[in-house]
């Protein structure tokens, strides 16, 4: 949960290795398919053709962070008067997640927010929402990849109506053992909650009998172990409905911009959240990473470049930068507010 500038050394060379390692890749991958040529810029390209898919994907995003202020109203076992104190401090977290390394400051700000006798089980709830939410574009990152590197695509042409067709992937089959290891990652992130909700309660018991924790690292009651594990199979639920609302959007953002294809798009979506996912950064450094990894995915012809890229910048902007100036705006109250308790 930390940038490299902040690891201990070897973790922190991992981090920055694997970084350059994937940004590698992707500019070599646009590189040697030219997808991008200065005569192909036409800036009128940076406005969609249909505003009305713009405007449908704007409408997803209060359902978007909706579903995850569900998730973490479940997980505190919060009456149902007080959503709207939940979606709050989710949306105050998105500002605080836009500003950090890898979001960390997501967890904070939430659990900032509690009541301080509540702010141990709010952590916890944090973890196993974002453990299901992770886990969902992690599986759906590897299923992608294993579609989009053995299923043949549509030849790249003009349809009847004249929108140009996604081009075909050429030159990924090299990347054919990516899938294995997205699958072995998907799986071993799954069992590693299975384990934590499964043995994580003795384990911290144990660990409590040779060392002093801090409190909120305690181990959790019998009562509230219980109640997590019944809690569990409609968070997974919550988390994939709310990856397919996002992932909605994405496709909704590449539609207004001229594209159409709908197979392909499922892919090139799930891949480029499988992809921004394993990348360590900021939500503000995501401006160019997705970019590059929808470029790389789709790999247009040199002219529909410029759109491709304004269609993934528009939903970055309704997803993310919206939210967190709304949390920036709210936030100073919630703020004041919690501290009162």
């Amino acid at each position: 949960m930390k940038s490299p500038r902040y690891q201990l050394p070897p973790r922190k060379w991992m981090a920055w290795i694997t970084s350059l390692l994937a940004i590698a890749v992707i500019v070599w991958q646009v590189g040697h398919h030219q997808a991008f040529s200065m005569q192909s810029i036409d800036w009128g390209q940076l406005s969609p053709d249909r505003w009305s898919l713009i405007g449908f994907a704007a409408l997803l995003v209060p359902v978007n962070w909706g579903i995850e202020a569900l998730k973490w109203h479940v997980l505190l076992e919060r009456k149902r008067p007080s959503f709207e104190q939940s979606y709050r401090e989710v949306i105050v977290g998105a500002t605080w997640g836009f500003l950090t390394p890898n979001r960390s400051g997501d967890a904070v700000a939430r659990v900032a927010l509690l009541p301080a006798a509540e702010r141990a089980r709010g952590l916890r709830s944090f973890g196993w929402s974002a453990w299901s939410q992770a886990g969902m574009t992690l599986t759906f990152g590897a299923l992608a990849w294993l579609w989009i590197l053995n299923v043949p695509l549509k030849a790249n042409g003009i349809s009847a109506n004249g929108i140009l067709r996604l081009q075909s992937h050429e030159g990924m089959d090299a990347l054919g053992v990516v899938p294995w290891i997205a699958f072995a990652g998907a799986i071993g992130w799954w069992s590693l909650g299975w384990a934590n909700n499964r043995f994580g309660q003795k384990m911290m018991a144990q660990l409590e009998k040779r060392i002093r924790l801090p409190h909120w690292l305690a181990a959790q009651s019998a009562d509230s172990a219980a109640l997590t594990r019944s809690h569990l199979p409609f968070i997974l639920m919550l988390s994939a409905a709310r990856y397919g609302v996002f992932a909605c959007q994405f496709m909704l953002g590449l539609m207004a911009f001229g594209f159409i294809g709908f197979p392909e798009m499922i892919g090139a979506v799930a891949l480029v959240y499988w992809g921004n996912m394993i990348i360590p950064t900021a939500a503000l450094a995501e401006m160019g990473i997705r970019e590059a990894l929808i470029v790389l995915v789709i790999q247009p012809q040199p002219e529909m470049v410029i759109p491709l890229i304004a269609g993934t910048f528009a939903i970055w902007m309704l997803n993310l930068v919206l939210p967190a100036l709304l949390g920036a705006i709210i936030g100073t109250s919630s703020m004041n507010a919690s501290h009162e308790h």
